[in-house]
């Protein structure tokens, strides 16, 4: 069971920050009145059995309501004490001074005991004999504060005389303690955040004890078996049966089992007590009352007690499984052997690698020295050499070699580790000796080192392998570069072959035809044939314009300058052809005389530069275009730019820039070696060709 408070109530303590400023104060003044009239209806049950005056009583539950509610919510709720107090005093014809000054008591021990118990370090799980001794002990403490300022109120008020002071005061006091002691460890319990969720075994078992419970408290505090059970008021010993069921409760169910047992106990017993039934009726109500709180008090303390050190066993018992599981797992783990020993270096554990490597059992050697039982005689001195250099404290650990025996086996050879635990006082109290098999140390190295032979074998033989495929491939690279420059030069020569055809034959044809024409026209003109005479003249002009397009196309296909009169004069040519026939300024710009040897690299730097001229026509109208060809440190360099309207160009180029005709300028520079950039640059966009001082007959 879980008692919890709606989100609006868990904002008084001061420590919590409260999600909207603006409703914290109601929210503690809300609570601050239910604390308060819990506080009182409390009260009024207690003062209903009043005994030297109508304030006094020696049943008190407000003091065990107003800590639990300080402690678990904070010390900003002391207004619902006095609150509290006013309710519960009012009617009892107190003096308002002196209810006052009541509060101001009760207030001063709840927030006494809250200090004492932080600064003892409580918490209010009461997990812990400490924080129920702690709480029993303070609470007690603090309310003597309160039986001191009360009563003292009330002798000042006028309710009764100094005289019955110190009797007055006790009682005040005892009332306090057993609302501490009975309440507050009931509420602390209860308003767990912990829901334990009960296995029906527990819960028949918990029915099983709440009706032994009803049973015994009938019979004790009740007429229940009346006429078979005639207890003698005043006979104690029937109270004791209740005893077992208490320990019951706190063994089996913890501290809500305890504290809800004592708490119906209580009830019980004080209900059998005011109506006359029970071991504790003497005839005198507040005598009677009197042994019924030092019943209470004991039955409640005894099972707190127990249930904190149930609640400690059980939390060393999980340490204990914990550092033990820990342990064993550090032990077991796969390859040390460990061996455990004790202050005299006799066996105690070993693990189980130590097992499997050699054939013992812990049965088999337990308590035997670990040299005896392990280690062959000749090698004795050596381990107990070592033995006492860590006795005399001169080294934190010990480190030899030694042969280790096996059963019906052959020893092997372990290279020992061997560090000691001392108890506070410096003396050995156990010592772990770990040891790792030498052979199979040796065994593993051997493995490591074929298996990096191994890996260099296949690390070499697969360099091999991919040294003969990268032969294969750059003699593939070589035969296919070889395939595109003959197919290259098969093609430059067809081109040629045509520019040859077209201006030795068609053209030639062409010539003949326009002379033909002419002469015609001058026949015509001698015969008076004016009419047929311009009509020669017409074709002759006709005729002739086809012979300048045959020449150019030749020109275009088979470049003869460059047979004739080198790059250079190829390049000039280009210009002022691209100046005359196509109406763009075009220039060429060579200051020296430029000579290249290569047939097919002047050819190729020729197509490269006709095509960049061509680009610069078709994407850049109006723009002048300028041929560059000179030599430097870097050998041969060829560039056709445009000067100006650079952003027309780089537009242009953008959109130019994946075509066939880049593709084309980038392999012939690649089959001759040469280094291709195309792009924008300070003066514009520009096509540069660098051919390598020395490649290509340079």
């Amino acid at each position: 069971m879980m008692i919890a408070l709606p989100a609006w109530f868990k904002t008084p303590s001061a420590a919590d920050a409260p999600a909207r400023p603006g409703l914290d104060w109601r929210r503690r003044l809300l609570a601050c009145l239910l604390l308060a009239v819990a506080y009182g209806v409390a009260a009024r049950l207690g003062l209903a059995y009043s005994s030297l005056a109508p304030n006094v009583t020696l049943i008190w539950p407000p003091t065990g309501i107003s800590l639990f509610a300080i402690l678990r919510w904070g010390p900003g709720l002391w207004p619902g004490i006095v609150l509290g107090d006013l309710i519960a005093n009012a009617g009892t014809g107190a003096h308002f001074w002196a209810i006052l000054g009541i509060a101001a008591g009760n207030v001063l021990q709840t927030l006494a005991c809250r200090w004492a118990l932080r600064r003892a370090g409580f918490q209010m799980g009461l997990k812990r004999v400490r924080d129920v001794v702690a709480l029993m002990l303070l609470g007690t403490l603090a309310a003597a504060l309160s039986a001191t300022i009360g009563p003292a109120a009330l002798v000042l008020a006028g309710s009764f005389a100094w005289a019955a002071y110190p009797s007055v005061w006790l009682q005040w006091l005892m009332g306090d303690a057993t609302g501490v002691i009975v309440v507050t460890p009931l509420l602390l319990a209860w308003w767990s955040r912990a829901t334990p969720r009960l296995r029906q075994a527990a819960l028949v078992e918990g029915l099983l004890l709440l009706a032994a419970l009803a049973v015994l408290c009938g019979a004790i505090f009740g007429r229940l078996f009346e006429g078979a059970l005639n207890f003698v008021p005043g006979y104690y010993p029937a109270a004791l049966a209740l005893f077992p069921l208490a320990v019951w409760a706190a063994l089996r169910f913890g501290l809500r089992g305890a504290t809800l047992l004592t708490w119906l106990v209580s009830v019980a017993a004080v209900w059998g007590t005011v109506h006359g039934f029970g071991p504790f009726v003497d005839g005198a109500q507040t005598s009677s009352l009197l042994r019924w709180w030092i019943f209470a008090n004991v039955i409640t303390v005894t099972t707190l007690l127990l249930c904190a050190s149930q609640s400690e066993r059980d939390a060393a018992r999980s340490d204990a499984i914990r550092d033990r599981d820990f342990s064993s797992a550090i032990l077991d783990a796969e390859g040390a052997l460990v061996v455990v020993l004790d202050a005299s270096w006799r066996i105690q554990r070993v693990n189980r690698a130590f097992e499997s490597a050699t054939g013992f059992a812990l049965s088999d050697i337990v308590g035997q020295r670990f040299d005896d039982a392990l280690i062959p005689r000749e090698q004795h001195a050596k381990f107990a050499g070592h033995a006492e250099m860590l006795r005399l404290n001169l080294s934190a650990s010990a480190h030899h070699d030694s042969a280790l025996r096996r059963r019906r086996r052959p020893p092997i050879t372990v290279s020992w580790t061997t560090s000691v635990l001392r108890d506070p006082q410096g003396r050995i109290a156990n010592a772990i000796v770990s040891g790792v098999d030498v052979n199979l140390r040796v065994q593993a190295a051997e493995a490591l080192r074929h298996a990096r032979r191994e890996l260099q074998a296949h690390v070499a033989e697969r360099t091999q392998a991919l040294a003969a495929a990268n032969a294969d491939l750059e003699v593939q690279m070589a035969e296919r570069r070889r395939l595109e420059l003959e197919i290259i030069q098969i093609s430059e020569r067809e081109r040629q072959r045509f520019g040859q055809e077209l201006h030795d034959g068609l053209g030639q044809h062409l010539t003949a035809a326009a002379v033909q024409a002419e002469l015609l026209a001058r026949n015509l003109e001698h015969a008076g044939a004016r009419a047929e005479q311009q009509a020669a003249q017409q074709i002759e002009a006709m005729l002739s314009d086809a012979v300048s397009q045959a020449r150019l196309l030749a020109q275009a296909l088979f470049p003869v300058e460059v047979e004739d009169n080198g790059l250079m004069a190829s390049l000039q040519q280009l210009a002022e052809n691209t100046t005359a026939r196509l109406c763009r300024p075009c220039r060429l710009d060579c200051p020296e005389p430029v000579e290249v040897h290569d047939h097919m690299a002047a050819i190729y730097l020729y197509r490269i530069a006709q095509e960049s001229v061509n680009n610069a026509i078709k994407h850049a109208p109006g723009v002048p275009i300028v041929i560059s060809l000179r030599h430097d440190a870097a050998g041969l360099r060829l560039s056709i730019g445009n000067p100006v309207n650079a952003a027309a160009i780089h537009a242009a180029g953008e959109r130019s820039s994946g075509g066939i005709g880049l593709a084309i300028m980038r392999h012939r520079s690649h089959l001759i070696g040469a280094e291709l950039r195309v792009g924008m640059q300070e003066e514009g966009w520009r096509v540069a060709v660098t051919l390598p001082a020395g490649g290509a007959g340079v």
